[in-house]
């Protein structure tokens, strides 16, 4: 049961760093800006990325052990 309570907190906390990375991403495209270089737009879709990673990782380590699909 644990397991599936940090399989959900890895989820919500992808969905906020995506939520996050995306909202940055449409506000530098609205305003016109490059955003290609953009420090806190990198950092964000980085964090995500791994944050993603982890969550995927750890739900492939679950199903191997358990034998069960998502």
């Amino acid at each position: 049961m644990e397991a599936l309570k940090h399989l959900k907190r890895l989820g919500d906390e992808a969905i906020k760093m995506e939520s996050l990375y995306l909202e940055l991403k449409i506000e530098k495209a609205l305003a016109g800006d490059d955003f290609s270089g953009e420090h806190l737009l990198t950092e964000a879709e980085s964090l995500w990325k791994d944050i993603r990673e982890e969550y995927y990782g750890f739900l492939d380590y679950l199903q191997s052990e358990t034998g069960l699909a998502a």
